[in-house]
């Protein structure tokens, strides 16, 4: 265990960390000025052009302020192509997976088996972050979602990912839970555009909009209309004035860094009460 936490940077200082367990992972950790909570790690999840050094940028203040280790996963276009979706079929390697064997020896290096983790994620991410919640709820503390392209939503009809009927690949979700999370969701105003990047089909469309901003609009309500069945802390969503679908931008510009932050902070405020 001493070798691991060889590879762990200083304070205030971020590496490039493959740990010998989980050599299909790289990670970048950023150790805050001063860690304050050891019960929590920030975890932050790149889109799909896998920019982990603008997550790892953006996120570092945030870490700062919240007194926790950052951690920025790399799921590469080899061994993770559809990470957004966890794994793309049966036999797949899982996103979900190699991220909580992770967690597992990050417990077991600081002798916290109770941490759980902030996760932040933008487009892909975004993706990626409320499907791990959904599989993994257990092991969030609070989420972040920022311009996903499309989402699971809450219907047992329609098959996963578009919707949570149980295939193959993956184990059931456990909605209920993931509906305790406090949530935040956050798009452009301007982020309209059916670009490239944005997954289209008419079952899709048809479900849940023709854009990132629909689709933000209409998963959000769904997931507001089962909390509040359940008088759960209904999911929150930010309109980000002026913005489109630019993760840099959207953070500096947008005031996502310093809504994110606010979440986070009232979250654990919730947490401790």
């Amino acid at each position: 265990m001493q070798r691991v936490n060889e590879l762990l940077p200083s304070p205030g200082e971020a590496n490039r960390v493959t740990f010998p367990a989980i050599s299909g992972l790289p990670l970048w950790l950023y150790q805050p000025r001063k860690v304050r909570n050891v019960k929590r790690l920030l975890v932050a999840v790149h889109g799909i052009s896998r920019d982990v050094k603008e997550q790892l940028e953006c996120y570092r203040p945030l870490a700062d302020e919240m007194g926790c280790w950052l951690v920025v996963p790399k799921f590469s276009s080899q061994k993770f192509p559809r990470y957004q979706q966890l794994c793309s079929g049966s036999g797949q390697p899982r996103a979900d997976i190699a991220l909580n064997s992770f967690l597992a020896l990050w417990r077991c290096m600081h002798g916290q088996p109770y941490l759980k983790i902030m996760l932040a994620g933008y487009s892909g991410g975004a993706q990626f972050a409320h499907r791990y919640a959904l599989h993994h709820p257990q092991q969030v503390a609070a989420m972040a979602l920022g311009s996903a392209g499309w989402y699971s939503f809450p219907d047992e009809k329609v098959k996963y990912p578009r919707g949570l009927a149980r295939t193959v690949a993956l184990d059931r979700v456990h909605l209920d839970e993931m509906l305790r999370i406090p949530m935040l969701v956050t798009v452009g105003d301007q982020d309209n555009l059916r670009d490239s990047s944005l997954r289209t089909s008419v079952n899709l469309d048809q479900q849940q909009g023709d854009n990132r901003i629909q689709r933000a609009v209409n998963w959000v309500e769904a997931i507001r209309r089962l909390q509040l069945e359940k008088s759960y802390r209904p999911a929150q969503l930010n309109m980000l004035a002026g913005q489109g679908h630019n993760f840099y931008n959207n953070m500096q510009q947008g005031r996502m860094a310093e809504q994110v932050l606010q979440f986070l902070l009232q979250s654990e405020r919730d947490a401790n009460d």
